[in-house]
């Protein structure tokens, strides 16, 4: 491996993938050397903050600046397309452009997408939130139904609500409520629901109140103990767990927010999984049996050291993404002290938005809500966003806002209404 000039390659470009190709640059050694990005998406998406693109408190560039803009003055090769095939015995990444590369080191972080399910109606008729492409979809979808009622309270006709119905009691369904709710305001009606007992199951009780009681403040409906038995164009039923009767609950929109799985391998080879498809890995997140290949994010099946598996989510992936530059680092200097070290989750707390100026937080046994949470909320995640360059940029805009009393407001579109 001396002899051969290191060219490493990273599949996929969110949380995981991305921010190891800039946290590899930290090291002297490596930043010369030829760093290769395969992703098919021309935005790297901050994805925490996807749901303040639906009231507009941030813009579009700031969730989802370029890969151009972030990868100026690096260098890093950015390839704007989909790897389609890994050779590990051959260390070589095929694209969907038949392009074949070489490599001495491979970083795979695929990420997960939506777990399709059999639910009758639900793929045809629920909208998913995952990507830019969902939020603004999303967002267009809501501009039309508030320009629908209006043009018929402008006829004379009854203005009846909106009815919105967000599927999933986790922490997407219970930010995507609020957010939803605070852009209809009073002419809309929103109802959550979810299959188990209360929403946030796998949160801390402090947080989980504060949501409830945000919610019954925007008057959300919210249905536990209720399981989705069909959706339709106009409508979802449910049926509750406690009695088996069912309800038909109007909708003009619905959105799912339930479950993600891992994305397929596409190795030539097959490799340990465990049964939710995420790849085996050492401790140090290298694959089994091919130490010069690291797994991270929602690809791995990543364990603590009491076998606690890490959550799916941009904080583990965040976290895992600066151990896999260290133990590269480690791997690649020939001769230094340097060594490989296990990949140790720490959880740091949770953070929702819970609407417009209002945050839930949970760090170390500590809660935090209202307009402050919020506000810690913001700065936290403008740190956490990717390049020093995009983060004072983000900052700036917000400082300017919070000046002028307008951090919080909706910015309405000229083409809105």
């Amino acid at each position: 491996m001396t002899r051969t000039p290191l060219h490493i390659c990273i599949i996929g470009g969110g949380f995981g993938g991305f921010y190891t190709a800039l946290y590899l640059k930290k090291y002297k050694h490596l930043r010369q050397i030829q760093t290769t990005l395969i992703e098919p998406n021309d935005q790297f998406l901050f994805t925490p903050m996807l749901y303040e693109l639906i009231t507009r408190e941030l813009e579009e560039w700031e969730v989802a600046p370029t890969y151009t803009s972030l990868l100026t003055g690096t260098n890093i090769t950015w390839k704007q397309t989909r790897a389609t095939r890994i050779n590990l015995n051959q260390q070589t990444v095929t694209t969907e452009a038949d392009e074949v590369l070489a490599y001495t080191h491979l970083v795979v972080a695929t990420g997960a997408k939506s777990r399709p399910v059999d639910i009758p109606g639900a793929n045809e008729h629920a909208l998913t939130f995952r990507s830019l492409q969902d939020a603004q979809l999303l967002t267009a979808r809501l501009a039309q139904l508030v320009q629908m009622r209006s043009l018929s309270a402008t006829a004379n006709l009854a203005g009846r609500p909106i009815r919105v119905t967000v599927i999933g009691g986790g922490a997407s369904g219970v930010e995507l409520a609020g957010k939803v709710s605070d852009y209809l305001g009073t002419s809309g009606q929103v109802t959550l629901v979810e299959r188990g007992d209360t929403i946030l199951k796998h949160f801390e009780d402090g947080l989980r109140r504060l949501s409830q009681k945000s919610l019954s403040r925007r008057k959300v409906r919210v249905l536990t103990h209720s399981a989705v038995l069909a959706v339709k164009a106009d409508a979802v039923i449910v049926q509750s767990n406690a009695s088996g009767q069912t309800e038909t609950i109007p909708s003009q929109m619905t959105l799912w927010a339930v479950g993600t799985q891992p994305r397929e391998w596409i190795g030539e080879q097959a490799v340990a999984q465990n049964e939710r498809g995420q790849l085996l890995t050492e401790r140090s997140l290298q694959l089994l049996n091919h130490r010069n290949v690291f797994i991270l994010g929602d690809a791995a099946d990543m364990h603590s050291p009491h076998q606690k598996t890490a959550p799916n989510t941009a904080q583990a992936a965040f976290q895992s993404a600066s151990r896999v530059a260290a133990n590269m680092a480690a791997i690649t200097d020939i001769g230094s002290k340097r060594r490989v070290k296990p990949f140790n989750y720490l959880h740091l707390g949770d953070m929702l938005t819970l609407g417009l100026g209002e945050a839930g937080l949970w760090s170390f046994g500590l809660t935090l809500g209202g307009p402050l949470a919020a506000i810690a909320r913001r700065v936290v995640y403008i740190f956490r966003m990717p390049t020093r360059h995009h983060q004072l940029k983000v900052a700036r805009r917000t400082l300017g806002l919070l000046i002028q009393g307008q951090l919080f407001k909706i910015k309405p579109k000229s083409s809105r209404f």
